[in-house]
């Protein structure tokens, strides 16, 4: 059998690293939230809630706006001339 080359940990690492820069990859860091951290799982926490409560809206929003179109129901639909609606409308008002 061959002989095993007797490495420290920094020589396998850069061993490591070269051949992966061989295949064309390089490295890339990330700073991500320490969830361990008490203060960032508040902070984390707290974001959580804004969107919870923002969802909650947005149900509250769908229901006006439910009602808004019961009301337009029986409203003609609007005449927009030979352009048609703006972009982005669905042609009624």
């Amino acid at each position: 059998m061959g002989k095993h080359e007797t490495l420290t940990g920094a020589q396998r690492v850069a061993k490591r690293r070269a051949a992966l820069r061989a295949q064309g990859l390089r490295l890339k860091q990330f700073w991500i939230p320490d969830t361990r951290d008490p203060k960032v799982r508040e902070a984390l926490l707290h974001e959580c809630e804004v969107i919870n409560r923002r969802d909650a809206e947005t149900g509250a929003m769908d229901w006006v706006e439910s009602l808004q179109a019961d009301l337009w129901a029986d409203e003609p639909d609007y005449d927009w001339g030979p352009e048609g609606s703006p972009k982005g409308t669905t042609g009624k008002q």
